[in-house]
């Protein structure tokens, strides 16, 4: 059974489009239910860098992340990215997009330049070593 290079570029796009659209759902979703935790109580720093790391902890001990010495910037640098999202501060939101944004415009770019050829389905056919001619000769 051969499939075209088009249809497993369809296939793959069509589930890219899918997780993106699941991505979509949850990212609401975590928002709205974040936003009403904040609204019921008061939610502060200590609160968040608490929360960030016994969540690392367990990620931690159920081996989902490697133990390194970096966790502590890693506690850091989330709980400043969600304290940031939870007073609402769009400023740092926006500036983290745009960076985002420039990263993966970079990325295209830099893909763009590389060409990718697709070799036809008869290729390795046409690779099968030929006879040698009957004058004794070989081609190699």
């Amino acid at each position: 059974m051969q499939i075209s290079l088009d249809q497993v570029l369809s296939v793959l796009m069509g589930k890219v489009e899918a997780l993106e659209a699941a991505l979509d759902d949850l990212r609401l979703r975590n928002n709205i239910l974040l936003r009403l935790l904040g609204s019921l109580g008061e939610m502060n720093k200590e609160k968040i860098e608490e929360a960030v790391k016994e969540e690392l902890e367990v990620s931690r001990k159920a081996g989902l992340i490697e133990d390194n010495r970096e966790i502590q910037s890693t506690v850091e640098n989330l709980t400043d990215s969600i304290y940031k999202w939870f007073v609402g501060d769009v400023e740092d939101i926006r500036a983290k997009m745009d960076e985002y944004r420039k990263k993966m415009e970079e990325v295209l770019k830099e893909q763009e330049s590389k060409v990718i050829d697709v070799a036809p389905a008869d290729f390795v056919k046409r690779l099968e070593p030929k006879e040698p001619n009957k004058g004794g000769g070989i081609i190699l």
